[in-house]
């Protein structure tokens, strides 16, 4: 490792470990009173053109709790609606203002500079887009008769009893909902990308699950993008709902340049 150039760097403190939250151009001015984890205070850390967003530890603190996990996420999403903010994973804990200097700023200076300036002005949402399963099931046992046969079949009787039956009725939900799914994911998807920077589409886990989305937006197109989506929203409302997670820090947008 190349030694640190202390004319870069702020005016060295004796302090203990250090919590990382991400980074900042040196520049950034932080919201004020930002409170982080374990409720203590945020403040920056500059070396050159780079900002590190930390807390300081006592040797003893545990991190790892849910409180904490809602800090961490809390501080850079209030942070990334006011600048550009690179996220560190949570739990990320320096031993000293050096060594976070050394690991955290020191290394990738242009790679984080070049990430820093290409999300300037940019917010990061969370579409999630979820079937309501009664609803889509009410459409699928009128126009799937072999649906309705089952559910008939399986009504008033135990697991044992109609087993197969509900094992027959399972795998056809699961492929009802698999082919209406890429109709419904692409017309969401097509609603909101002309209004964004980026979008990145997410995995999704569960049989209702339509699409889940990270859309990076600018600034300036914030209202059209919340407009495009609920016009997409109203024109699926009866079978979808809709969930929207913003302002956030640029989670999806980081580390892949």
């Amino acid at each position: 490792m190349t030694e640190t150039d202390p004319s870069q760097m702020t005016e060295q403190r004796d302090i203990g470990p250090l919590y990382v939250y991400g980074i900042v151009a040196a520049e950034a001015d932080l919201p004020p009173e930002l409170l982080g984890v374990e409720e203590r205070s945020v403040e920056a850390i500059m070396y050159g053109p780079l900002a590190a967003v930390v807390t300081s530890l006592d040797s003893d603190d545990e991190i790892g709790t849910p409180d904490n996990l809602l800090a961490h996420t809390s501080v850079l999403d209030v942070i990334g609606s006011h600048t550009a903010v690179l996220p560190m994973a949570f739990g990320t804990v320096a031993p000293s203002e050096t060594d976070m200097v050394e690991t955290v700023l020191e290394v990738h200076q242009d790679d984080h500079l070049a990430a820093l300036q290409r999300l300037e002005g940019t917010v990061q949402f969370t579409v999630r887009a979820r079937y309501l399963r009664d609803e889509v099931l009410t459409d699928l046992v009128e126009e799937n008769s072999s649906v309705a046969r089952l559910r008939e079949i399986i009504a008033g009787t135990t697991e044992d009893e109609t087993r197969q039956e509900r094992i027959q009725l399972g795998e056809q939900i699961v492929q009802a909902f698999d082919r209406i799914r890429p109709e419904h994911a692409d017309q969401i998807f097509d609603a909101v990308h002309p209004t964004a920077e980026d979008v990145k589409e997410r995995d999704v886990g569960q049989v209702e699950d339509v699409v889940e989305l990270a859309v990076l937006v600018a600034h300036q197109n914030i209202t059209i993008f919340e407009e495009a989506l609920e016009d997409v929203a109203s024109q699926l409302h009866s079978r979808i709902d809709f969930q929207l997670l913003g302002p956030q820090a640029p989670y999806d947008f980081v580390g892949d340049e």
